[in-house]
């Protein structure tokens, strides 16, 4: 019998279908030991939420019979590999697993850890789709001349032609080219490396390396950015690269704000370089009263939960992890498996 212990919020028939997976599965699941949800399909809970200390001792338990994890255990983070001394593997509730499996001291274990990578990549790649059209369409002027019952006749622009380079050819970065490309938008990408035989080529017009990274932001009309948040990835784009994008170059972010220099992004903003960024990420997360951002017209901000879309999040996770569960038991490679020492 495998132990499988879910560690945040799932509806009662998610549950059930992922008990129904194989009677050589024992799924125990307590409500009332995981955060409460604030929406549908929220895996984090409110931040002052705490379990009593009967409640800590009888998920203690359950940890320490665990072989599989759904999610990574609010509170036992730090501590996981000593409190689930049988853990195998964790199925990640979040598709940027590998900070928390950093933190959690993974990278040295056998324990595989696998993300909740493309559960998250249409409402994401949507949110990139809106700001490029609410930009595009001029949209802020439009909203003022309604307010002030104005009827004044301009010219406007397109997508149709424009360059928009995509940083980060992972799931999320091939649901934003594929939703851009049939506005007639030339796609640059950007991934780690580029082989002849890339996946990522039925997505991009051209393919850059990361090493080639500023070569491929001079030549974007927009930037959409949908990278991890790793060692390798921090700051990557600094002031350098943000100085190589085009003057009124439009600047999406829905990947890590870590993997952005904040005050060079602000600088661009407020001296005009950039027309205009929206970011559902950022360097410090909630986004501190005093951040230059909240003032700045040009700057669409959301506050990380873009992706929450209740009743779908929840309904695909679920699917990832049946199918996971179905191959571990087979001894089958597990979709989404993350690089531990890449972290994505």
């Amino acid at each position: 019998m495998i132990d499988v212990v879910i560690t945040s919020y799932l509806e009662e028939e998610h549950v059930q279908s992922i008990r129904a997976v194989d009677e050589r599965l024992r799924v125990l699941y307590r409500e009332d030991l995981v955060p409460p949800p604030r929406w549908p399909g929220d895996h984090v809970g409110p931040p002052g939420w705490r379990r009593t200390p009967q409640g800590d001792e009888e998920l203690l338990a359950m940890l320490r019979e665990a072989e599989v994890l759904y999610d990574f255990p609010r509170g036992q983070v730090e501590d996981l590999f000593r409190v689930a001394p049988r853990l195998r593997w964790v199925q990640a509730s979040m598709a940027g697993a590998g900070e928390v499996a950093e933190r959690a001291g993974l990278q040295d274990t056998d324990v595989t850890v696998t993300t909740a990578s493309g559960v998250y990549s249409g409402p994401l790649a949507e949110f990139v789709m809106m700001a490029l059209l609410q930009h595009v369409k001029d949209l802020e002027r439009l909203r003022r001349d309604k307010a002030e019952r104005r009827w004044r006749e301009v010219h406007t622009e397109t997508l149709h032609g424009k360059t928009l380079c995509v940083v980060g050819m992972g799931n999320i970065g091939r649901a934003i080219a594929t939703r851009a490309r049939p506005f007639g938008m030339r796609v640059a990408g950007v991934k780690r490396t580029v082989r002849e035989d890339d996946e990522a080529w039925g997505y991009a017009d051209e393919l850059y390396e990361t090493e080639d990274l500023y070569a491929a932001l001079r030549e974007a009309d927009y930037v959409a950015v949908a990278l991890p948040g790793t060692p390798e990835t921090h700051r990557l784009l600094d002031a350098r690269e943000i100085s190589a994008m085009k003057p009124e170059a439009y600047f999406v972010n829905v990947g890590r704000g870590r993997v952005v220099n904040e005050a060079a992004l602000v600088e661009a903003l407020e001296g005009g370089h950039l027309a205009g960024a929206a970011l559902d990420v950022f360097e410090e997360e909630p986004l501190p009263e005093e951040s230059p951002l909240w003032n700045l017209e040009n700057v669409i901000i959301s506050p990380h939960s873009t992706d929450n879309v209740p009743g779908l999040t929840n309904e695909l996770q679920t699917e990832l992890f049946r199918e996971n569960l179905r191959r571990y038991l087979d001894g089958e490679p597990l979709v989404n498996e993350l690089d531990k020492k890449l972290l994505y």
